[in-house]
């Protein structure tokens, strides 16, 4: 998709053009994240780059805003625009921008994913513009502290799940990753697949590993880039072999919030608290005041899992549609 337009307004040779996100624009991603504050996981720098190829999605660095379009359901939609410097005083020329864009592609103008107060902002330019929750993808943002304490009343019943891991594994061990233990998180994606698609085959949870590969495969590099991080969980088998059981990634949203990515543990040690040990001990290792633990994508299993950790809120998210 291609709109030429000049500093004016008036159309010139120069182009906005849209590629797929690469390794080297993380960091452009990564200061418009800080420079917002984002609590949304879409923004996430990491998701933009490891979810282009499931979302066909391209960006664009105009002036001093950050462009995202993708494919969802045969349609052509954005991610709402971003300023690199948090600054939304000309917004509105953005929104002509891509309103003229959808125009020429002969659609509505689309946005997904977009929060409450990006929402607002979309309506008062475009007060006639359909608006539709999407609940599935709302994102559940829990403070730090509770997670890694989990004290108080409410948190009883994970305190005694992980006193049952405990007792039955007492000499469990869990180490942060790095890049001498990476072959175990790819041990326990492997087993935990092969577990899963016993009961259920998905396309999706392939493209998962081969996303969890990608960030392995980069760790030291998005290590430095990200802050990418993560955890693994071990135990002591009855033949006396210590084995990798649980791994969890993660990576810096922003200033103040860490995005868990992935945590998968193996069957049985999940029953026996298993992810409620890791999430408790890599909380412990974490220095931003929220964790971002992403959607619930309106399954209610994860659901009620992640509700059972008392969010502090859960992030609205929105479709808004204008017609063109």
């Amino acid at each position: 998709m291609e709109y030429k337009i000049d500093d004016d307004g008036a159309k010139s040779s120069l182009s906005l053009d849209f590629k797929p996100a690469s390794l080297s624009a993380l960091e452009d991603f990564q200061h418009c994240a800080f420079a917002n504050d984002f609590f949304a996981n879409n923004y996430s720098a990491l998701n933009c780059f490891l979810y282009q190829k499931k979302f066909s999605s391209k960006v664009c660095l105009w002036k001093d805003w950050l462009l995202e379009l993708y494919e969802t359901c045969g349609k052509f939609c954005f991610s709402f625009p971003h300023n690199m410097k948090g600054d939304y005083s000309s917004v509105i020329e953005v929104f002509e921008l891509l309103y003229d864009l959808a125009k020429k592609a002969g659609q509505s103008l689309y946005f997904h994913n977009v929060t409450k107060e990006e929402k607002d902002l979309l309506l008062l330019s475009f007060p006639g513009a359909i608006v539709t929750e999407d609940p599935d993808l709302g994102d559940y943002i829990y403070l730090r502290e509770k997670l890694a304490l989990l004290s108080g009343k409410k948190f009883s019943k994970k305190r005694n799940h992980i006193h049952q891991f405990e007792k039955k594994y007492p000499d469990y061990e869990f180490e942060l990753l790095s890049p001498e233990n990476l072959s175990f998180a790819r041990q326990i994606e492997e087993s935990w697949l092969f577990q899963t698609m016993q009961e259920e085959e998905s396309a999706d949870l392939l493209y998962e590993k081969e996303i969890i590969n990608t960030l392995l495969d980069n760790f030291s590099f998005l290590s430095k880039m990200l802050s990418l991080s993560g955890g693994l969980l071990f135990v002591n088998e009855a033949d006396g072999q210590k084995k990798a059981i649980s791994f969890c990634i993660s990576s810096r949203l922003s200033k103040d919030v860490t995005d868990i990515h992935f945590e998968k543990c193996l069957w049985p040690y999940d029953r026996d608290g298993g992810y409620a040990l890791i999430n408790r001990e890599f909380a412990k290792t974490l220095d931003t005041t929220y964790i971002n633990r992403e959607e619930d994508l309106g399954i209610e299993g994860l659901r009620k899992a992640k509700l059972s950790y008392y969010p502090e809120m859960v992030l609205e998210k929105f479709k808004v549609e204008i017609k063109v």
